[in-house]
């Protein structure tokens, strides 16, 4: 009998039964394998994120992904697995050395997901050690102590008219005004401010006759499609097609919010380009230029190469990386200042008082010394980035070569060690009754009703992970605590602040679900950065 004969002797049922047979084998495996003989099997963890991403991705997709983190820390303690490949170690030591740089990690291929084809890396979502160390070389000009001075400016003439309009809400003088999502109006006052300092123009999202307050739903959307993507059991497969024609489809194909959003940004960063490129042909007197982000990175140059430190494709990308990440970032933490605001009426009236008491008038109110004199201030941000963390939940972080050792801990080449921020931020030994409000846990004092111990403070302070840390850190970090300072001295200074007593919307339920139950603690949703809802208040006019 010949082979062919032989072959066609067997059925298709017996093949059917062959190839069922060798995937479950390779499933029992596999499983077996993840369960008992990797090398991430020391760790604890639930059973089944222990053998797939499922677990991950589905919290990842219903925004509950910081939450289930911090489920999972109750449980199991700061360090445990919560993906086949992936720990978490949410001590301050191991967040020093995952984003220090003795930690021996790039960003995870999670990053690769964002970019919108192979010309549009930036400094955020670049995974490549060297391509990043350049582009943030050039974007720290953007920061440079010179360049903060020029833009302060900018901040002033928005802040100020969002809260005139604000103002404006109310009949009459001394009266309450309408209740009003501050989420809303926050993300329309730094949208502003960031058109103002990447695109040489506010957006003028905050006037009452916008056409343009739909845009920052239009940016959730985008977040909300893209960020499940890369932690899903697929994502390996999308950055594996992206530069393979699935980026050309996306950008024929893209849904509404990924369009709408794209198409807004080019316009943005074409107008501006013509008018930096007019401003080269044609010099303008020094004190006649329009000193805002895109002229400081326009004029950039690498200070290792001397060489133009950003292509027209890299500038565009990087601002409209600063135009989310400066913009929403802000926004969250400033949103659930006015939330802890309103819950905390004590909190608030301190507060009032210190800044009235520096301040001799509402102009000024500016950087400088009188500023950085507001102890009280600094610590009601502090408790506010504590408990509103921008990034929620973990930036991932891939082993390189030759592995890493985590607070005593060997992780292999390959696989991903991060630790969790939401956990870290509310951690019982750093921050005890961690879901309480309290900006007095940042300030040394003998006297326990105005501080805290200088020992309680520094665990505190070392537990701090805000603004990330290392060469990943925020490179805006001084940007944003001089807005924060601004939008909440001025605003105190002109305006009391209450809840609106029949909306809640904004805390947790205790009908909801666990981990959203408390009513006096912010909620947010995790989309990589943090959004969310609410809350809803009433101003009055402050009589001076």
């Amino acid at each position: 009998m010949t082979l062919q004969d032989q072959l066609g002797e067997i059925s298709y049922p017996s093949i059917w039964l062959l190839g069922t047979s060798l995937a479950l084998s390779y499933v029992v495996v596999t499983a077996i394998y993840r369960l008992h003989f990797h090398p991430l099997a020391k760790f604890p963890g639930p059973f089944w994120a222990r053998l797939t991403v499922l677990p991950s991705w589905w919290h990842t997709r219903t925004g509950d992904r910081h939450i289930w983190l911090y489920s999972l820390q109750e449980k199991y303690g700061p360090e445990f697995r919560y993906r086949p490949d992936s720990v978490l170690i949410n001590t301050p030591s191991a967040f020093r050395k995952i984003f220090g740089p003795a930690g021996n990690v790039r960003k995870a291929d999670y990053y690769k997901v964002w970019p919108r084809n192979v010309d549009t890396h930036n400094t955020w979502n670049a995974t490549s050690i060297e391509m990043h160390s350049r582009k943030r070389r050039v974007m720290n000009y953007a920061f440079s102590e010179s360049a903060l001075r020029s833009t302060e400016g900018f901040l002033h003439t928005n802040i100020d008219r969002w809260l005139e309009l604000l103002g404006s809400l109310a009949d009459k003088d001394g009266e309450w005004t309408p209740s009003l999502n501050m989420c809303d109006w926050m993300n329309w006052l730094v949208f502003d401010i960031l058109g103002d300092l990447c695109f040489g123009k506010s957006f003028d999202m905050k006037e009452l006759d916008s056409k343009l307050r739909h845009v920052p739903e239009m940016m959730i959307g985008f977040l909300e499609i893209v960020h499940p993507i890369g932690w899903s059991p697929l994502g390996s497969a999308w950055i594996w097609l992206k530069p393979r024609g699935l980026d050309w489809l996306l950008s024929v194909a893209s849904p509404p919010a990924i369009v709408q959003w794209q198409n807004f940004v080019d316009k943005c960063l074409a107008d501006r380009t013509r008018v930096q490129e007019d401003l080269e042909r044609n010099p303008k007197p020094d004190n006649e230029v329009r000193k805002d982000f895109f002229y400081w990175l326009f004029k950039a140059d690498d200070p290792e190469t001397g060489k133009r430190g950003y292509t027209l494709d890299e500038l565009f990308g990087e601002c409209e990386l600063l135009t989310i990440a400066g913009s929403d970032t802000t926004s969250i933490v400033l949103s659930g200042a006015f939330f802890y605001l309103t819950r905390r009426p004590d909190v608030q009236a301190k507060l009032a008082k210190e800044i009235l008491s520096t301040f001799s008038s509402y102009d000024e109110i500016t950087s400088g010394n009188k500023m950085m004199s507001c102890k009280y201030l600094t610590a009601f941000l502090e408790e506010a980035l504590r408990m509103t963390p921008p990034v929620s939940a973990e930036p991932a972080r891939r082993v390189l070569q030759g592995g890493t050792t985590v607070d005593g801990h060997y992780i292999p080449e390959g696989l991903h060690v991060s630790t969790g921020l939401y956990c870290l931020s509310f951690d019982k030994d750093a921050y005890p009754e961690p879901f309480t409000f309290r900006p007095e846990r940042w300030i040394v004092s003998e006297d326990k009703t105005v501080g805290s111990s200088e020992e309680s403070v520094a665990v505190a302070r070392k537990s701090f992970c805000a603004f990330s840390a290392g060469s990943r850190g925020c490179v805006g970090k001084n940007l944003a605590w001089l807005e924060m300072r601004i939008v909440i001295a001025k605003a105190l200074w002109m305006f009391e602040v209450r809840a609106d007593p029949t909306n809640k919307l904004g805390g947790g339920d205790p009908q909801g679900k666990p981990g959203r139950q408390r009513e006096n603690e912010y909620q947010t949703y995790e989309m990589f950065v943090s959004n969310r809802k609410g809350p809803i208040v009433q101003l009055k006019k402050r009589a001076h």
